[in-house]
């Protein structure tokens, strides 16, 4: 069979936590990660994401930041205190690219942030980092 570079360069078929409450931001996210046959799991809230990432153990989570119940900083948090997932990528989906909105999602346990509205390129150069 031929071997396909594209996609072993992007990491294809890893399990992936996406974290976020607008359906359209959502959908988006889906249809990129659907390239490269991501396994996916969504969750609406920090509350779910939670509860999500103890049942399918994802290899990287992209976690919004502004969201109802549980905020994306505090589920963060809250995950980067339990062992499982003290080394687990999660990379910030924020519509505020400012350096404070940077440092915060730092603070809370981040490893990395993806400004929005999301570009492919960097985005998928961002996962494939991550995801080595």
């Amino acid at each position: 069979p031929e071997v396909n570079h594209t996609a072993t360069a992007h990491a294809a078929g890893r399990r992936i936590l996406v974290v976020e409450d607008n359906e359209t931001n959502l959908a988006m996210i889906l249809a990129m990660l659907s390239v490269h046959d991501h396994q996916v799991v969504v969750a609406h809230n920090g509350q779910e994401a939670i509860e999500q990432a103890q049942i399918f153990d994802p290899e990287l989570i992209l976690m919004d930041i502004r969201m109802p119940v549980m905020n994306g900083l505090e589920a963060t948090r809250r995950l980067r205190a339990m062992p499982a997932y003290r080394q687990t990528p999660i990379l910030a989906l924020t519509a505020d690219a400012g350096p404070n909105a940077t440092q915060e999602c730092l603070e809370a346990g981040m490893t990395d942030h993806l400004a929005k509205p999301i570009r492919l390129q960097s985005f998928f150069a961002t996962l494939a980092h991550h995801l080595q």
